[in-house]
């Protein structure tokens, strides 16, 4: 499986996953790996919350792998396939990030929470993506495009042409 920069390989394991008391999967997928190249030290596993396809040719013998939202949703813990991510704006904070399965924080927000269809531009359209214009200090730099929400990285890129 690749993943950014990285890639590893091992085996599949199907188990029980708590994330929290209220937040319990059966069932769930587990890649278990044995080799890793590229991801950087101390990193020792990856939780995906992108679409369900992006796990397509991941394990042998089986089109796609049911995520953790897949299946907190399928096994009705969630009743909606949402994720808050809340990021904690400086390193001084003694305060951490919040992940929130089946929607958001309020306490965490400032302002009405205003949702994005997701593209059908490709290769946006494999991600979380969604169609955007791009401005800066008043002035439109791309009218439209699309671009991908990912919690795996501090990059914002934006498209080289229109």
């Amino acid at each position: 499986m690749s993943y950014g920069s990285g890639n590893f390989t091992g085996e599949e394991w199907i188990d029980t996953v708590r994330l929290s008391p209220e937040l319990v999967i059966s069932k769930q997928s587990i890649g278990v790996a044995s080799t890793s190249t590229g991801l950087s030290p101390g990193e020792d596993g990856i939780l995906g919350v992108g679409p369900v396809g992006l796990t397509s040719g991941t394990v042998s013998g089986v089109d796609t792998v049911p995520t953790v939202s897949d299946n907190l949703l399928s096994q009705g813990t969630i009743s909606e396939e949402v994720l808050g991510v809340y990021y904690i704006p400086s390193p001084e904070t003694s305060k951490n990030g919040k992940l929130t399965f089946g929607g958001y924080d309020e306490t965490a927000i400032v302002g009405p929470v205003v949702y994005a269809p997701l593209t059908t531009t490709s290769p946006a359209s494999t991600y979380w993506g969604v169609d955007l214009s791009i401005s800066y200090g008043g002035t439109t730099i791309l009218s439209s495009t699309a671009g991908i929400i990912d919690t795996g990285t501090s990059l914002v890129l934006i498209a080289t042409g229109e």
